[in-house]
């Protein structure tokens, strides 16, 4: 056989076995996580989302936040959701996803004084629920979620 031909077969032994089914199994997997209803209606309470970092920010280094509006039920929706300029908002008002553009619309921080900027989504997750309500909910003395990142950051096994 020639030369060519064998490198050829090769070629597309790799790529059709290997590479190929990798690139599929990892679109398939960050899509299927990626794929909640994200619907919400006053009233009802979307419970189980998961809480991940945008595409851009690249491989996260600890696993998704779960997170249930039912165990949040208790708080105003201004607690945590705001306008533009950081009103609380309403159960009247529209609440649209905090990475939207002009507000936590900054995937990736690229140097030290973005990491503190508001518009980080880290920061503004951190910074409400662990850094935020948790704590000032336990140094209150009152129940409280999670303060620990294994807390809200599950370890695989």
């Amino acid at each position: 056989m020639k030369k060519s031909v064998i490198i050829g077969v090769i070629c597309a032994f790799f790529l059709g076995f290997l590479v190929i089914p990798s690139i599929y199994a990892g679109l398939t997997s960050q899509h299927k996580e990626l794929d909640q209803d994200m619907s919400y209606t006053h009233g009802t309470y979307a419970d189980n989302w998961l809480l991940y970092a945008p595409e851009e920010y690249g491989e996260m280094r600890e696993a998704p936040s779960p997170f249930s509006h039912s165990v949040h039920a208790a708080f105003a929706c201004g607690d945590c959701h705001h306008d533009e300029f950081g009103d609380p908002k309403t159960e009247d008002d529209k609440i649209i996803g905090c990475m939207s553009a002009g507000c936590h619309d900054m995937a990736v921080a690229e140097s030290p004084r973005d990491r503190r900027d508001i518009r980080y989504f880290y920061k503004a997750y951190h910074d409400m629920c662990m850094s935020g309500c948790h704590r000032d909910l336990g140094q209150a003395g009152e129940p409280t979620g999670p303060t620990a990142c294994v807390d809200c950051h599950p370890k695989d096994d």
